[in-house]
Order: structure tokens, then sequence, then C-alpha cells
């Protein structure tokens, strides 16, 4: 019987045989996301989905819940924690919740280009990861979610054009309330699949988001204007339950790895060129794009970002981070 046993087991090393070829079912990763079905974010899902699959033999499937219907991304923390999910795509509010100090990076007009978003974003991917591991979360990638823009009833062409507008805030993010509390608004905060009903009842008029968000959500039904000037980068990530992961054979593992990486470079590229089709759209649409203020203008809104990243530091990160972030920028500069 052993020595069967051993033949047999020899027999599906040498013919490549899988458990799952053997009708076994695959280690099933749950994964979240507030990106809806038919969006650039969701293709590339899916073809990473399809690729890890092939790579791990069929071993490693996800199940993607698509579109916010397993919540909006605090749900999905939550359930994350609980078991019902492993893994999620999130932005700040999201994994700020896990790790304060990584929302040093969605300060308000924090970076000038996507150059210098590069670079801070893969110098400081290590460090990171590191720190949402002590939080009993992996960092599989940085996802890109893009630079955030204004949208509203109202042109904003200066910091205090906001204080008469009724400004949304996500609920739960203490750097969008501490932007519009400096810009001089008292923000409305809600969930964000509360925000279509919102604009539509006239509870808000203004709203941020990137430009392609904006028109997969359709808030731009809503507005008329769109600033030029980003109000922030809004960085992405993609994290799965070290708990889990700790499940998942070591060669597999690197596997997910390397192939979000890999779709989140691709992911970044094809999003950043649509953003600018996207705004074009946007114009097309009725949209007027109001252009990047100048002079004492523009001064005054790079003010506000001292300000929050003064009232933020030792709250959400110590002083050292933020130091680091400009010391990278420094060198871009």
């Amino acid at each position: 019987m052993i020595k069967l046993t051993r033949l047999l087991a020899f027999l599906f090393v040498s013919l490549g045989l899988s458990a799952t070829s053997l009708g076994a079912e695959p280690l099933t990763i749950k994964f979240a996301t507030v990106a809806p079905e038919g969006s650039t974010w969701m293709n590339t899902m899916k073809e990473l989905e399809k690729t890890i699959r092939e790579k791990t033999q069929g071993q490693i499937a996800f199940r993607v819940y698509a579109g916010g219907v397993a919540g909006d991304e605090l749900d999905a923390l939550r359930k994350i924690r609980i078991g019902q999910l492993q893994s999620a795509a999130f932005s700040g509010v999201g994994f700020g919740q896990i790790l304060p100090s990584v929302r040093v990076l969605d300060l308000p007009f924090l970076f000038r280009n996507d150059r210098e978003i590069d670079l801070v974003h893969k110098e400081m991917e290590g460090f990171f990861a590191e720190q949402f591991r002590q939080k009993d979360f992996e960092l599989l990638s940085w996802a890109e979610v893009g630079n955030v823009h204004l949208f509203s009833q109202e042109p904003i062409r200066k910091v205090s054009d906001l204080a008469k507008l009724k400004v949304w805030t996500w609920s739960g993010d203490p750097i969008a309330k501490e932007t519009f509390s400096v810009m001089g608004t008292n923000p409305i905060p809600l969930a964000i699949t509360d925000v279509t009903t919102a604009l539509n009842t006239g509870m808000i008029d203004t709203v941020y988001a990137p430009p392609l968000g904006a028109i997969a959500l359709q808030w731009n039904l809503y507005v008329k204007y769109m600033t030029s000037l980003p109000l922030a980068h809004s960085t992405g990530a993609v994290l799965i339950s070290k708990n889990f992961a700790q499940k998942i054979p070591a060669e597999h593992f690197r596997i997910i790895k390397d192939e979000f990486h890999r779709s989140m470079e691709r992911l970044t590229i094809e999003l950043r060129k649509q953003t600018e089709e996207s705004v074009v759209l946007l114009e097309k649409g009725g949209i007027k794009i109001l252009p990047v203020p100048q002079d004492a203008d523009l001064k005054e809104f790079y003010r506000v970002h001292d300000q929050v990243a003064q009232a933020l530091t030792g709250k959400l990160y110590p002083k050292d981070i933020l130091d680091k972030v400009y010391d990278l920028l420094k060198k871009s500069r």
C-alpha cells in the first residue's frame, strides 16, 4: 500500500496534476471594491484574477464584490476583520482606519505632478508595507485612484469661494474634514453610497472625486464646474488579511503580489490616459473646467496644505514621516 501511494504521488507530480485538477476546491479570496462593473479597474481585476488562477494552476481564485455591493470601504474593512472578506481595494479613508500615518500621502495640494507621486510611492512602499504588517494586513500593491478635483454648482476660483457652498466630506475622513474646515466651510459627512441622493435633493452641492470617478458615479450630472487644480492625490492600496495570507502557500503568495504590482502599474498608465479623456468628455457634457488659479490665489491654496499638514502632525502621522515625504519631494524638485 505504501509503495502504491508513493507511485501515485510520483505520477501526479510527473503529470503536473494538482489538487484542483482532482476536483478539490481552490483557495478563494473574497475581494471587495467600490469600483463598478465595466470600469477599467474592474476589467483589470478580472484579467488579474484569470492570470493568478492560471499561474497557480487553479489553486487560487478570487470572488470579487464590485460596485460597493459589500458596502463602502469601512464596511469592507469590518468584514475583513470578522472573516467575511479577505481582501479589498481601499482609498485613504479605508486604509487610514488601519494605519493612519499612511494618510500623509493624501494631504491636500501635496504633489505637483505624476513624477512626484510615483517617486514618493515607490520610495515609501517598503516602509508602509512593514507598518501594515504590524497591523495584521499585507500590502499587495499601491493602486491608482488618481488626482481628486472639486466639482460644484458654483465656481471655485479662490479658497474663500468654499465658504458659501454645501460641501460633502467622506464620513470618517479626518483629512477631508480638516481641509474643508481650513478652507472656511463646515463639510457635511456622508458615506460615499449616499452622495448621489444628497446631490439630487440639494443637501450638498460640492463633491470631490477623480474625473473618471465622477463620471462612473454619475455625480457629473448634478454639478456645473470642475477645478483644474487637484485638491489632492488619492492614494489607493490593495490589502489582504495577514492571517489569511499566511494560509496561502508562499510560492502562490509571491505570484499574487507580483501580478498585483504588474497589473496596478499598467492600470496607473491607463487610468491617467483615461483621466485626460474624461476631462474632455466632462467639458463636452457641459461642465466648465476652471483654470488653475494664479499668483496670490494659488499660494492661498498651497497655504491650506501647510495648515492642514501642521494640524494633523502628531495626530495622524508623526513628524518624521512627513519630513521623509518632504525630503523626497525636495530632491525631485
